[in-house]
């Protein structure tokens, strides 16, 4: 029993440790929401860094880059990153009590950004009086019957918000196919409850015919292949009076590997990656593409050779080269960034210089070793001259923030490098706030779908 009761020491030692390092993390984020210098005027500059909302009503406000400082040193996207600045600005002026008690341990940190995510649409007032009603649980009662008590307490909070919400989720009634890449997805929907239901007994009709036919699956499995069923019709006849409409069509970008065209070759392996209107399918094999794009129509779309460095004297960028870049770079080239390059701005590394009297634009500015896919905000902070970012070479983006700290992201990967003498970062910054902006009048690109 000895080593027992040690075991046991040391599991309520550690999850105190995570505890108090979670909360102390909380703390930090907290401590830059209050440091966090305030935004400096650029004049005629869309890029300028505007002051907005930290959190719900009663939070406060903060410069709008702080989540991309955030999210580099956390290694978070920055809507992760702003989904935290949110949580703590209202944590912290919100939900005093509970905040209280996550520094006391009583309540782990993902509980207790659950509650401030679960009132943010209240007030001030109304979110502080959920926040004394549920004092008194926290460290004596289990998360979920503190869930079940917040659910009842923020509907007695604000009656009409409640209503509202439910008329809201009525009219945002949505169906979303998320692609998982291995020949299967994933279908979530919101849908009234009634169609549900006659759903769910057609569902059922099938299962049971697939049982008496000698079906032999789990009950889950013979569910989804009801789904497929309904979800399948039959191909179109084109010698019949009125056909049926036109399939949709799916794009195809075939990634053919250098040593795939080696006929010699024995053990090549053709892959294609499927583009569809809900998303990318992902990687799926040349023998696989008759039976996945059975009811589509399909267009291929030649790619040209993605280690070429083609470029254009202009700073409009050309279908062929924003297909390329994209297809090389699927996410933005921001640290961490999940933000897929088709909705993203293609952003000019070294910035474009446009020809003046006497002194022509330099040529091919416009090419694919400098240009990257940045989101609208991670792109308005590099233009803005918070963030640093060079590319050394095609494809290799080195970052540095306003304190020196350096990233490198490469193919999506992203590296800490060794952070910069402060005094240094300070004299590599430009200076704003003049009242000519020497960069270039910032002008956005806009994605296309290959």
């Amino acid at each position: 029993m000895t080593r027992f009761r040690e075991a046991s020491d040391r599991l309520v030692d550690a999850d105190t440790a995570v505890r108090r390092a979670e909360a102390d993390r909380l703390a930090a984020v907290a401590g830059m929401i209050d440091s966090y210098p305030a935004p400096t005027p650029m004049v005629d500059s869309p890029a300028a860094e505007r002051v907005v909302s930290a959190g719900a009503e009663g939070a406060g406000s903060i410069g709008e880059f702080v989540a991309l400082e955030v999210s580099a040193l956390l290694g978070l996207s920055e809507p992760a990153a702003w989904s935290l600045v949110h949580d703590v600005a209202n944590l912290r002026s919100r939900h005093p009590l509970l905040w209280a008690a996550m520094a006391d341990l009583r309540v782990e940190v993902w509980q207790a950004r659950k509650v401030t995510q679960a009132a943010e649409d209240l007030s001030a007032e109304a979110a502080r009086w959920v926040d004394e009603k549920l004092a008194d649980l926290w460290g004596a009662v289990p998360w979920p019957r503190i869930r079940r008590r917040l659910a009842g307490l923020i509907v007695r909070a604000d009656a009409d918000l409640a209503r509202r919400k439910a008329e809201i989720a009525r009219r945002d009634r949505f169906v979303s196919i998320r692609h998982l890449g291995d020949s299967t997805s994933v279908l979530t929907a919101r849908m009234d409850t009634a169609a549900a239901l006659t759903l769910e007994a057609s569902l059922d009709m099938i299962v049971d015919q697939l049982i008496l036919e000698g079906a032999q699956d789990p009950l889950p499995v013979l569910r989804a292949k009801a789904l497929e069923m309904l979800a399948t019709p039959p191909l179109p006849d084109a010698t019949a009076p009125n056909p049926s409409p036109v399939l949709p069509l799916a794009d195809v970008v075939v990634h053919i590997a250098a040593e795939a065209l080696d006929t010699a070759a024995t053990d090549a392996t053709n892959v294609a990656r499927v583009a569809a209107r809900g998303g990318d399918v992902g990687p799926v094999l040349l023998d696989q593409l008759a039976h996945l794009l059975g009811h589509h129509r399909i267009r291929v779309l030649p790619v040209t050779d993605l280690a070429g460095d083609p470029g254009v004297d202009a700073y409009e960028i050309p279908d062929r080269l924003r297909r390329q870049l994209i297809i090389r770079e699927d996410c933005s080239v921001f640290p961490f960034s999940t933000s897929r390059s088709r909705s993203a701005d293609l952003d000019h590394t070294i910035a474009y210089r446009r020809a003046t009297p006497g002194s022509p634009a330099p040529p091919a500015q416009t090419r694919i070793s400098n240009l990257g896919p940045l989101a609208r905000r991670e792109h308005r902070a590099k233009t803005a001259g918070i963030w640093k970012l060079s590319q050394p070479e095609p494809g290799v983006y080195q970052w540095t923030n306003r304190t020196g700290r350096r990233w490198r992201v490469t193919r999506g990967r992203t590296v800490r490098l060794p952070d910069q003498a402060p005094d240094q970062a300070r004299a590599d910054r430009p200076r704003t706030g003049s009242r000519r902006n020497d960069r270039i009048d910032l002008v956005y690109s806009h994605a296309v779908t290959l």
